[in-house]
Order: structure tokens, then sequence, then C-alpha cells
């Protein structure tokens, strides 16, 4: 019996736990488009660009913990797509990306919307290839999702030219490969031994931007044993930690001078995953003291190495290894020491978030409002099952430590990349169970507009936070710091907003979302719970200075 090679391409993402597919089509896309027709379990998710089809499906790989599907339409529809790969390459969001390439049989004439697509995908993807033969599909599909969700997690590429998909295929669906399990790493016991002969309180334990929600029992369980401080840094990915724990820190600025003074009285440096240092702009500063050592756990040998060595490397299932050596911690230390230490922190914790409060608070008859009294107003007033969506820089002030993140439940645009957060945002909420808040700067929300007509469309729970400032803030905070001419001159060239100010109330309306203005705190509570009332997205636009 032979069916057409799409319907292995249906089988696969159905197996792979598929719901939703997110494109934007062309008609080199047209036989996925027919099959989809027969298939009302797969959602297929319009965006108005490819860099937003992209987006909501990052976002929807992170909310779910599965790899995500996108289909983009030929070459053009790839480069528009671009910026967004980059984004999700940094942030390791497993997706599976393909795009209609043109009819095989006269690809040799270099036809319209053809292409080396392989080639355009290749630097921004862990690994690309073209299928030339419907019966070739069902293998590269499967090696597809299983390079992707492979750690180090990342977007993968397909080219599927539109004749593949109407092949004709013999046999059945390929089946996937047994997943590989990565258990505890060996040397759990030997790694809490050498911690346990350190003071705890000079015991610091710093978070990749890598780390699932998984890990999170692990990295609590390791953190409650020793009585351990745990910190992440501000441009990370995702949040694996909860920040209202005790032992939570708060973030390390993206300055290697700052994170070198905070390390300082540290004598063993436990480094939980992949790239945890992150800076910008550059200091010729070491950004760990001479003499510490580092103990380093990851869940790929890639990760080793790439930023410092260390002295004892730990490979294996993060969350299985430190729950390991937590339970070897636990005779090794005594009990009553780290439950006192653990009070002593969350008193600590609970004074200097008063402290904090009381600061910004203070500020906030202030019109308009600053970034950090306006951030926390709308923090305060979003439920306790919101999922935060942010790449804006009015988090980056004292604010940041007051921030609820928790595990599954916070994402950051990490790779630079403005444009992600919006869409990210609506396809998280196609399955959070909850509101969706999309903490967004003016200059940002002008990359990915297109997000807002997805989300009325499909309904999704998106409280869209614009913190409008004109201006390109953080761009002028580091010629600031850098002492730049236009900075000295104090004329910055390109980096204001408002001449003519965008007017995002009408752009909100244009694309069905409905939207106010609230720049005092009683007007931004009131808009926050006029927005949890409704059925679908809202747009909420805050002036700060």
């Amino acid at each position: 019996m032979t069916r057409p090679a799409s319907d292995i391409l249906l089988d696969i993402l159905r197996d792979e736990g598929i719901t939703h597919v997110f494109g934007n089509p062309g008609s080199t896309e047209m036989p996925l488009m027919d099959a989809l027709v027969d298939a009302p379990d797969i959602n297929y998710v319009l965006g108005l660009q490819e860099a937003t089809a992209v987006g909501m499906a990052d976002g929807w790989a992170l909310t779910s913990g599965k790899t995500g599907f996108v289909n983009l339409h030929a070459m053009g529809g790839l480069g528009n797509a671009m910026g967004v790969l980059v984004a999700s390459k940094a942030s390791e969001t497993p997706l599976v990306v393909t795009a209609g390439q043109q009819d095989t049989r006269h690809l040799a004439t270099e036809p319209w919307l053809s292409g080396d697509l392989v080639a355009l995908a290749a630097p921004v993807t862990k690994w690309a290839k073209e299928v030339r033969r419907g019966e070739d599909l069902g293998a590269a599909l499967r090696r597809a999702f299983a390079i992707a969700r492979t750690p180090p997690c990342g977007p993968v590429f397909l080219s599927l030219p539109m004749d593949v998909l109407d092949q004709p295929v013999e046999g059945p669906t390929p089946p996937a490969s047994a997943p590989p399990r990565l258990g505890p790493s060996p040397d759990s016991d030997s790694f809490a031994e050498a911690l346990a002969r350190h003071d705890p309180e000079k015991v610091f334990v710093l978070l990749g931007d890598d780390l699932p929600a998984p890990a999170a029992a692990g990295l609590v369980a390791f953190a409650e044993a020793g009585g351990y401080a745990v910190a992440g840094m501000q441009l990370t990915s995702r949040s694996a930690f909860p920040s209202a724990h005790p032992c939570w820190a708060g973030v390390l600025k993206p300055d290697f001078a700052a994170i070198r003074e905070r390390l300082e009285r540290v004598e063993a440096l436990v480094l939980v995953g992949g790239r945890a240092f992150v800076a910008y702009p550059y200091r010729d500063v070491r950004p760990i003291p001479d003499g510490v050592q580092i103990l380093h756990v990851a869940d790929n040998p890639d990760a080793f190495g790439r930023e410092h060595p260390a002295h004892m490397a730990l490979l294996g299932d993060i969350g299985a290894t430190l729950q390991s050596a937590a339970a070897r911690l636990g005779g090794l230390l005594d009990r009553d020491s780290v439950m006192a230490r653990l009070a002593q922190r969350d008193a600590t914790k609970q004074a200097q978030i008063a402290k904090t409060r009381a600061e910004i608070l203070s500020t906030a008859h202030e019109t308009p409002l600053s970034p950090d009294a306006a951030v926390l107003t709308v923090s305060d007033a979003l439920p306790d099952n919101t999922l935060l969506a942010n790449d804006s820089a009015a988090t980056f002030g004292q604010v940041q430590d007051l921030l609820m993140t928790r595990p599954g439940r916070y994402f950051f645009a990490r790779g630079g990349v403005l444009g992600c957060n919006m869409p990210a945002a609506v396809g998280a909420a196609l399955l959070h169970d909850g509101p969706v808040a999309s903490l967004v700067g003016d200059g940002g929300a002008m990359y990915s507009p297109q997000a807002l007509w997805s989300a009325a469309r499909y309904r999704a729970k998106v409280l869209f936070i614009v913190f409008n400032n004109r201006r390109y803030g953080v761009l002028q905070n580091i010629a600031k710091q850098l002492g730049c001419k236009n900075a000295v001159a104090g004329r910055f060239v390109g980096m204001d907003v408002d001449d003519p100010a965008i007017d995002f109330m009408a752009l909100s309306t244009s694309m069905g979302v409905p939207s106010v203005k609230a720049d005092t705190p009683d007007a931004i509570r009131a808009a926050i719970a006029e927005a949890l009332d409704r059925d679908g997205p809202s747009l909420i636009e805050i002036a700060v200075k």
C-alpha cells in the first residue's frame, strides 16, 4: 500500500506531540496546507510575518517542553525569520523549522521562489538538510526532532520541495529512536564531599540560561541541602529556580566587574548548565577571582570549558545529579546549622525586599513613572498564575530583584533580538492555563506588531504591556556608560522614537486588540483588572521616564 509522503509527516507530528503548526503559507507550502485540511487535531496558527510565526513556535516550545514545528515560505520567508531564529538558537529552544522549496523537477533552472535554503539556514540552526525524495521524508523528520531536543537544544531546518510531499511512499511510518537516558553523574558523591569541605557561606551556585523547568526540583533540593545562595544572570532565557525561595540571591548584572565583586568572598563556585557568564559591554576583567574552585554540572559536554575551566566537571541529568548530591550532603552537613542558615537567608531576603519596595514606591506619584515603579505596579497587579514573557529593559533596574519568576513561567529574549517576545507570548498563551504578560518596550513592540493580530484571531489571553519612553532607552544608557560622543553632546543619533510618536492605541485597535493608556498606579491596576476579565488579548501602554 502506498500513500503520499504528507501522510507520513502528519503521523510523525502527532507522534511527537505537535498540536500546533506555526507558519505563513505561500504557493510552495500548498501540499502541507492540503494535508492539514483532513487533520483537524493539528491546529494551524497563522502569523502575518515569518518572524512572528517562529516567535510563536518558540513560546509554544518553551511552555510545552516539547519541540515546536514551524513552516515558512521559500527563501524569502526563511530570510524574514532569520532574526528570531538567531534568538531561538541563543535560547536553545528546540524547533523543527521547515520551508517550502520549489519543485525538484526544475530546480536546476533556478526557478522563481527557489534558492539555497540550507545554506541560508545553516548558521542559525544545529542541522540543516533538504529532502529530495518522499521516501526520505520520514527518516529526515525523525532525525530533525531528535537533534532539536538533544542538549544543547536548538532549532533545526528541513527544506521541503513542494513535489516531495505528494510523492507516493510505501511502508509504515518510521518509528522514533529510543531517547537517550542520561542519569545522575557517577561523581555526584565526590562532588558533594568536595563542597562539604567549604564553609557553606562561601559556596555560590550560579545558574546558566539553558536550564529546563524540570531541573528545578533538583536545584531546590541541592540549595536546601547546603543552605547555599543561588543566583542567575540578568539576560537568561528562562527561569529554573523560584525567586520566592530563601536561597534565591537574585540576578547578576551583565558586567564582569560587578560579577567579580559579587564573587570576591566565594571559595567554591557551582556552575549549573551552560553560558552562566554574559557581559555587555566589554570590560577587561576576569569575572571569577583567582583561587575560586569551580565545580560544573551540565547535561552536555559542549558546556564544559566554554567559558571557564572547571576543577570538577559532572556530566549527567542536571536535576538527578543535584538530587543525588543533595542526598549525600544531608549526611555530611549539620542539619540544624543548615536550617538556621536558611532561616537567616529568608529574614535577610524579606528585609531587602521591603527596603527595595519602599524605595521604588516612594517615586510612584511622579509622572511619568520611573521604569521601576511602573514594572512593580504591573507585577503586583498580576495574579500568581501569570506567565511572564519579557524583553523590556524597563525590568533591569532595582525592580528585577522583586519580579516573581517561577520555573516554566518566565522567558526572556536572551539572544538580544527584538521582535521575539510578543509572538512568544502568543505561542505560550495557547497552552498556559492562566494569563500571559508580555513586557515590552515601545521600540521592541514595533519589530513584530503582527503578533497582536494572531493574539486576537486565536483569542490568546495575553496582556501586552508596552513601557513607552519614546526612545531606545537601553541604547542611550549604554552610550552614557561608555562615554560615547552622542551621549556627551546630548544628541543621540537614531535613538529617539518620538517624531512622529507611535499611536499604540490605533495600532492595537487595527489588529483587533482592545487597548488603553495607563500612566498612574491606580490606572495601571484598573487596566490590568479589566484585561484579566476579558476573553482574549489586551494592550496596556504605560508612559515611563
